[in-house]
């Protein structure tokens, strides 16, 4: 267990920062430069998906196919390209905020490497619908998961169809956007926790879309549905923790201004660990990292 521990550690934060360094790359290319960072994904894309052609030649078999290496060169040129530009430009422009999204990233990863090694999906098989103690846990986690979907769709049309009484330009946009879904996630996934706890408890809920081998595109949907569920909580608590032990200046960056509360902190908190959950989740589950 030490060792799954430990490994998950240094694998999630290595996919922190990759993740949020690919972030801080788009985010800065798009602002400063359009051009080098474009340029930077098409050398990023064409390099990799070369790389992994002749990987293919050399070490898979004959009758495999291209398909899954062509996607698996866009994927990682993507994020490499995406790196190497905003790296560059950072540099020239002398821009902390990409140190900044480095030590988010390893902080996020490793905080979700750690949690994710602690627990399995619960291998709740045997029947249509389940309820009672179980249907509740399955309840939180498919609440938590389609509370933040249903929470980022329904505050991101809030803010656009209320924007007379916003202040909507091209500068304030992405802030209000990375509010708006930090906030919406938060809240949807809180309330699909609870929902889900008590309509599973009592009416019943379907079991998790579990496979023989949780690998490919179920395994990426089960470890987005868990890790949805897995990371809101965990970060909830952390959210809640930095509110009181921080406060103000940790969540200014965000784009959340005003006093930070404990409600709020665990709000953010929930809302940055139900969006990070569900990309990370449906990532390591794609691979069969459980």
């Amino acid at each position: 267990m030490f060792k799954k521990i430990i490994w998950g550690i240094i694998g999630g934060t290595l996919w922190g920062i990759l993740f949020y360094g690919t972030l801080a790359g788009l985010f800065i290319g798009i602002n400063q430069n359009l051009f080098t960072i474009i340029s930077a994904l098409f050398m990023g894309i064409l390099w990799c998906t070369i790389i992994s052609m002749i990987w293919k030649s050399l070490m898979g078999r004959k009758d495999e196919s291209n398909k899954n290496y062509i996607i698996a060169g866009i994927i990682g040129g993507f994020f490499i390209g995406s790196i190497i530009g905003g790296l560059m430009l950072a540099i020239l422009n002398r821009d902390a905020n990409f140190g900044k999204a480095y030590i988010l990233g390893a902080f996020l990863g490793g905080s979700f490497g750690f949690v994710w090694s602690l627990f399995k999906p619960p291998m709740f098989l045997g029947g249509v619908r389940i309820w009672g103690k179980s249907g509740a846990i399955l309840g939180s986690i498919w609440g938590s998961f389609f509370g933040t979907i249903i929470g980022i769709v329904a505050t991101v049309s809030i803010l656009f169809w209320s924007q007379a009484n916003i202040d909507i330009s091209a500068s304030n946009l992405p802030q209000l956007l990375i509010a708006a879904l930090i906030f919406g996630s938060g809240n949807g996934a809180i309330g699909g926790i609870i929902s889900g706890i008590i309509f599973g408890g009592l009416i019943m809920t379907p079991p998790l879309p579990l496979a023989l081998e949780l690998i490919g595109i179920r395994g990426a949907i089960v470890g987005a549905i868990w890790g949805s569920f897995l990371t809101a909580i965990a970060l909830g608590i952390i959210g809640g923790i930095l509110s009181i032990t921080i406060g103000d200046d940790l969540f200014l960056n965000l784009g959340i201004s005003g006093q930070v509360t404990l409600l709020k902190g665990v709000i953010v908190g929930t809302g940055i660990g139900s969006i990070w959950g569900i990309i990370s989740g449906a990532v390591w589950g794609a691979f069969g990292r459980w």
